[in-house]
């Protein structure tokens, strides 16, 4: 009992990354497979004769975004002769070590959501990938495949532009721009320049500085404090970038993201002697999903 009452708080002594960006779902514990249906809001008022009826508007249901629970968990034994000759502690080091597992296997796949954000392979609930420059305004399934209900598409993505003062400011004329599914006007709020390590610097540059850098010119510098770096260890390439909303009310038209996270369970620790052989066990597993609900409050640039 000791053994796992220390897992659980090592499990908690250091934080995860994810959630500062991430949104945390609780679906239907008893399905393996969640759809999160979307819905294409009402229309603009719209002008009647004098006498004459209203126009009419509905609400339309979406492509759902489907998301499907994976277990992940690891097991480690001591022998009983180990349980007695072990002068590193090691049986007493097993609960830190398989904290550490689970966290660290919890930030590096979910935050492979960034890291494929631009694979095509990886698509959303419209086809596309996170970051694309086509995204469809109220995607619907036809029989010739994903198509619009308005017609429009819109762009979350930069393409290969490094990070600058200038592009910042292109990925901040997209939220500004942004539109419902109806194309109507909506918008996010840029909290987070998003970027692995090696970006770091880069980042500190464009929004750290008052004067514009990368010239002699003595012009202010309009990213200065626009958003707050968020330097990501599980970003794997070394240019990547974006500038997101933060989690909040995702469901409800709030201003955020839709990067999401749900777990069944999480740290589902056991201890056990086998009885058989003497040796000491102990295991611990979660399950979750994770991935994107829709592409708005993010804008990503793979960078050069």
């Amino acid at each position: 009992m000791a053994m796992e009452f220390a897992y659980i708080n090592a499990s908690t002594t250091i934080p995860k990354q994810y959630p500062r960006l991430f949104n945390e779902i609780s679906t239907d514990p008893t399905r393996s497979i969640a759809a999160i249906g979307q819905i294409a809001e009402l229309g603009l008022f719209r002008g009647r004769t004098e006498g004459g009826a209203f126009a009419t508007d509905s609400p339309q249901e979406l492509i759902p975004a489907t998301f499907t629970y994976s277990t992940y968990g690891l097991s480690s034994y001591v022998t009983e002769e180990g349980q007695l000759e072990d002068p590193l502690n090691f049986m007493g080091m097993l609960p830190r070590m398989l904290s550490n597992s689970e966290r660290y296997t919890q930030d590096t796949t979910i935050w492979n959501t960034i890291n494929l954000a631009f694979n095509p392979l990886v698509p959303g609930s419209d086809g596309l990938p996170l970051a694309n420059g086509a995204h469809p305004l109220g995607p619907i399934n036809t029989s010739t495949g994903v198509t619009s209900i308005t017609g429009l598409t819109f762009s979350n993505s930069l393409g290969t532009a490094p990070l600058t003062p200038e592009s910042y400011r292109q990925a901040e004329i997209l939220f500004e721009t942004l539109q419902t599914d109806r194309g109507n006007p909506d918008r996010r709020t840029p909290k987070f320049i998003v970027c692995g390590p090696q970006m770091a610097k880069t980042a500190q540059e464009v929004i750290g500085a008052r004067l514009a850098p990368y010239t002699n010119q003595n012009q202010p510098n309009t990213a200065a404090d626009q958003a707050e770096i968020m330097v990501v260890r599980y970003i794997t390439s070394p240019t990547l970038w974006g500038v997101c909303a933060g989690p909040g009310d995702w469901r409800g038209g709030g201003d955020a993201n839709s990067l999401l996270v749900g777990y069944k369970w999480q740290s589902r620790v056991k201890a056990w002697y086998d009885n058989p052989t003497g040796n000491y066990g102990i295991r611990s597993s979660y399950r979750n999903t994770y991935g994107f609900a829709n592409w708005r409050g993010t804008v990503w640039s793979q960078g050069s």
